[in-house]
């Protein structure tokens, strides 16, 4: 199951009709969302993006009373911008919506660096995201698929991530499934069920 895929099932489950995507790249999810309103964010002007700046300017932009139900954060890479991109995208996410996260279950070493080293490059999205395990109080879970998909519901009372992070890569790839909540997508389909 792609992210695409995973995007589109819970935005029929909720009958998304507001979506937001920062990090549009070469579009590959972006053209595949099935939501009626898509605002697709990239500072890249070359990528199919509506809307081509940062993904601080466009939040540092966007009016208090624009709300989506379903943003998709694939940006920067960075966990500093994860974490800032997903406080930004709370601010404005109807009740009921639902955010989901890209790259949060590196495979290798390799593809966790800050620099892109290779094909596959997840950044430190993984330290992102275990930061905001340990702020949120939300349902968090990783769908073990395509890199790693993390889901966060804010309006669901979720687990916070009550111990030491990491230190480092062979101490995080020893306790993946409990540090990212991971689940199955067999479990996520139950969980998503139409």
């Amino acid at each position: 199951m792609l992210r695409g895929e995973i995007l589109n099932r819970i935005a029929k489950v909720i009958d998304a009709k507001d979506y937001l995507e920062i990090g549009v790249q070469l579009g590959w999810t972006f053209s595949v969302v099935e939501v009626e309103n898509m605002v697709g964010v990239d500072p890249n002007e070359s990528t199919p993006a509506t809307v081509h700046t940062t993904s601080d300017a466009y939040f540092d932009d966007l009016p208090d009373d624009v709300r989506f139900d379903l943003i998709f954060v694939d940006g920067l890479h960075r966990a500093h911008q994860v974490v800032k991109d997903v406080h930004n995208a709370m601010r404005h996410l109807n009740p009921g919506g639902v955010i989901v996260c890209h790259d949060c279950s590196p495979p290798t070493e390799e593809s966790a660096t800050i620099v892109p080293t290779g094909t596959t490059w997840c950044g430190d999205v993984w330290e992102g995201w275990l930061e905001l395990r340990r702020q949120l109080d939300a349902e968090m879970y990783v769908v073990d698929t395509d890199l790693g998909c993390g889901v966060i519901l804010p309006d669901r009372k979720g687990k916070k991530l009550n111990r030491p992070l990491p230190k480092g890569w062979d101490d995080f790839a020893k306790n993946r499934s409990t540090l990212l909540n991971l689940i199955t997508v067999e479990q996520f389909v139950e969980r998503w069920s139409l």
